[in-house]
């Protein structure tokens, strides 16, 4: 049975959200406040926390932080009354894997729910030692782990690692964002692409040395993005190496006689 915890300070809309996914065989856990869904974090394991973005004690976004801290290490969907798009970016900034404008049809709840759930538990239940390889890059997907030569693993949250993977297992290839949306989410919301520029910018500030100058995360302007290597620099010769160069080694069938 999958366990979420729901946390909205108006008594009806979370009455409510509990009713539908009771129906739906989920059991429910009611907080008002950040303070009451901390203290239940404390004292149970929730498969998915559901809150607003406006709580009484705390910005909604800052408390998806504070659970992280807590090792709450489920997905974060915010069922919120408000529709503005900077909102939703402000969300999915601070970890949102979803933002569902209220009211919502209850059916499309659930699906939302549990899609992506299931796609956490997945990513739990990959093999130990599973690694995804690109040239040099590294992508872990048992430990959520990014590596790359000469700098710290980095860890990656489920959502992260899905839109990561899902460009790594295409190296070379453009993925637009709808497809990106498609694979990483579950589903197509074209009008919601922004999500993926938001999660894009994450990866970046996670995985490369100058996220204003990728070496691994491209953008393809209007098309959408794509996981290339690192292009390695020639190393340059001095003159004076290749004027000696030339004189002890003559040219053979119009070589340039340069060293690399």
């Amino acid at each position: 049975m999958m366990r979420s915890l729901v946390i909205n300070p108006d008594p009806m809309t979370a009455k409510l959200v509990r009713f539908v996914l009771n129906e739906a065989g989920h059991e429910v856990v009611l907080a008002t406040s950040a303070a009451e869904a901390i203290r239940e974090i404390g004292r149970h394991d929730f498969d998915a926390v559901i809150l607003e973005l406006d709580l009484p004690d705390h910005d909604g976004t800052e408390l998806c932080q504070e659970l992280r801290h807590r090792l709450y290490t489920g997905p974060f969907i915010f069922l919120t009354k408000r529709s503005q798009t900077a909102d939703k970016l402000r969300a999915f900034a601070h970890g949102a894997d979803d933002v569902i404008v209220d009211p919502v049809d209850p059916a499309e709840l659930v699906a939302r729910v549990e899609a992506i759930v299931h796609r956490y538990q997945c990513t739990d239940y990959q093999a130990l030692g599973t690694v995804l390889k690109v040239g040099d890059a590294e992508l872990a997907i048992s430990d959520l782990t990014f590596r790359a030569p000469g700098r710290e693993p980095v860890l990656l949250t489920p959502t992260e690692l899905r839109l990561l993977e899902c460009l790594m297992r295409n190296p070379g290839i453009t993925m637009g964002r709808e497809t990106l949306l498609e694979r990483t989410w579950g589903y197509d919301l074209i009008e919601d692409s922004n999500r993926v520029e938001v999660y894009i910018r994450r990866l970046r500030k996670k995985i490369e040395r100058h996220p204003d100058m990728p070496e691994y995360l491209h953008t393809v302007r209007g098309v959408g993005y794509v996981f290339r290597l690192p292009v390695r620099t020639t190393r340059l010769v001095p003159n004076s190496y290749r004027q000696n160069h030339h004189r002890s080694h003559p040219r053979i069938d119009g070589a340039e006689g340069l060293s690399s």
